[in-house]
């Protein structure tokens, strides 16, 4: 018996699925999140977690790597 599918379709089909199932538990995800947030904005609003922007980006990876690296270029 000779299989007729390569494996560039079994490949493509297996991604597919892969963005179906991923395109799904963002949607429950989201779901979830727009139910938690319109039963209890009030509260949320108290419990916000959300992150001044500049600390934000004064702690981000590229800033602290371009930092050290000029750090480093100085002390050589």
């Amino acid at each position: 018996e000779i299989n007729r599918e390569s494996a560039y379709e079994m490949l493509n089909e297996k991604i597919e699925v892969a963005e179906r199932e991923e395109t799904r538990t963002k949607a429950e995800k989201e779901k979830k999140e727009t139910s938690r947030s319109s039963s209890s904005r009030r509260s949320s609003s108290r419990r916000s977690s959300r992150q001044n922007p500049v600390v934000k980006v004064l702690t981000s990876p590229t800033v602290i790597r371009s930092v050290l690296g000029i750090l480093g270029k100085l002390i050589k």
